[in-house]
This record gives structure tokens, C-alpha cells and sequence, in this order.
């Protein structure tokens, strides 16, 4: 039950870190003077994803925990994904794409809060 569980969490993750990029790729022009921020954005923006894929596979052994981290990993996802989609193409704004920028602190901090109440539940093998 819990590989299900590390696999939902990474099926997630993965599909969000994808959608981001992709939106990223639709809406930014690129040019090499700006390729190092452009990727460093990225990197940016798909970072609370992957500490997320990550972390399911160290609480393999903790299926509360595991639990805990699937439900902040839709959290994270499904906040991101409304925010992202009301900025790029309902609310149009010339300041929309900020929301590269903070929407990952946000996430970050409900990835630490869900990372440290995960590791804060008892081990439970079943």
C-alpha cells in the first residue's frame, strides 16, 4: 500500500513539474543573454515538486506520514495550478508573470510544514 501511495505522491509531482514547465515554455521568450534565468526559473519553479517525489520515497516506512504528504502534495499542486491558471489566461496582467516568482515561496512553505508534520507522525508498518 504505501509504494502506491510514494508512486501517487511522484505521479503528482511529476504531472505538476510538467505542466509548469510547459506553461513556462508557452508564455517566456527566450534569448541566450537570458538562458541562465530562464533556467534558474524553472529550476525554481519545479522545486517544491521534486523535494515533494523526493521525500515520498524516504517515508516509504510511514504510511500516515506517506498520507500527510500525498495531501500536501495536492495542495500544492491544485494551489498552484489555480493560481497559474487564473494569472496566465483569465486575469491578464502585465505583472503576471511574478507569480513565477512567489508562487514557489508559498509552496515551499506548505512543503516544510507538510514535510515536518509527516516526520512528526508515529511509524505505523500497515
Amino acid at each position: 500500500m504505501n509504494d502506491r501511495l510514494v508512486l501517487a505522491v511522484r505521479v503528482i509531482a511529476a504531472a505538476s513539474a510538467a505542466g509548469v514547465l510547459a506553461l513556462m515554455v508557452w508564455a517566456m521568450t527566450f534569448s541566450l543573454e537570458r538562458l541562465a534565468f530562464v533556467a534558474g526559473l524553472m529550476a525554481w519553479c519545479v522545486s517544491p515538486y521534486a523535494v515533494l517525489a523526493f521525500a515520498a520515497g524516504a517515508m516509504r516506512a510511514s504510511r500516515r506520514g506517506l498520507v500527510t504528504l500525498l495531501a500536501t502534495t495536492v495542495l500544492v499542486a491544485g494551489a498552484a495550478a489555480v493560481a497559474y491558471v487564473d494569472t496566465f489566461f483569465i486575469h491578464l496582467d502585465a505583472q503576471g508573470a511574478l507569480i513565477l516568482l512567489f508562487m514557489p515561496v508559498w509552496q515551499w512553505v506548505a512543503v516544510v510544514i507538510g514535510l515536518v508534520v509527516a516526520s512528526l507522525l508515529p511509524s505505523r508498518h500497515s
